[in-house]
């Protein structure tokens, strides 16, 4: 509900508008929805009564800003488009809502500048945890700036989740989820070869992939006879 100001623009209620019409104050009300303090059950009632006549709806940046606002989880990845990637964000997505968590999907595109850029803003934002999903520039700078972030949002009480990627080195404030890559690429290459085939070819989906990644398919090969050959840089997902 809103109401019409003098010029006839109309203005939203305001949590002093509650607290008049609940007969407390607007500190009260603030400890009513924030439900961090003990309330009385009258006066509790009184003041839900007073925000459903009014359809009063909280300022969320300002509960943000005194760390009552819904915790906040995003999930940055590459390609949003990719169907395992898509598989990912649901998953995601899906526990945050059983939690009463907000969850924000980003795709950078793969471009490591931006996928940077949206973990400074979820740190600004006090994001509750930016789990990053995708491939890994194989560069120092980067590796560094990454190892800055995990200590940057541990110190402001979030958290870094690396999916599929390898760790940041010891002690830095990082949870890895680590991909069965070996696993996969032997279950792979049996079964091919139970099929009768013995040679293989390996289309990565980015040149900016971590090498371990590519090396495991050739690594794990389960018959000395098969040969692996990597000639492909498709931008697949």
């Amino acid at each position: 509900m809103t109401r019409r100001s003098a010029v006839g623009q109309q203005q939203r209620y305001t949590i002093r508008d509650v607290a008049a019409r609940a007969g407390v104050s607007a500190s009260t009300v603030s400890r009513v929805l924030g439900g961090a303090y003990p309330v009385s059950a009258e006066t509790r009632s009184r003041v839900l009564r007073a925000v459903d006549a009014l359809d009063y709806v909280a300022d969320a940046r300002a509960k943000a800003i005194a760390g009552a606002g819904t915790p906040t989880l995003a999930f940055v990845l590459d390609h949003i488009t990719g169907p395992s990637f898509a598989h990912m964000a649901h998953g995601v997505e899906r526990e945050a809502a059983r939690l009463g968590h907000l969850c924000l999907v980003c795709s950078t595109d793969g471009d490591p500048k931006q996928q940077l850029a949206f973990v400074e803003m979820m740190r600004a934002q006090r994001a509750a945890a930016v789990i990053l999903v995708g491939g890994t520039p194989v560069r120092a700078e980067f590796h560094d700036r990454m190892v800055r972030m995990a200590e940057s949002l541990n110190s402001a009480g979030s958290r870094l989740v690396l999916c599929g990627r390898p760790p940041l080195g010891r002690g830095t404030p990082v949870t890895v989820i680590e991909y069965d890559n070996e696993g996969g690429a032997h279950t792979l290459c049996a079964h091919l070869l139970a099929q009768g085939h013995r040679k293989s070819l390996s289309a990565p989906a980015s040149s900016r992939r971590h090498p371990r990644n590519s090396d495991e398919t050739a690594k794990n090969l389960p018959h000395p006879g098969t040969t692996p050959r990597f000639p492909l840089q498709p931008a697949l997902t």
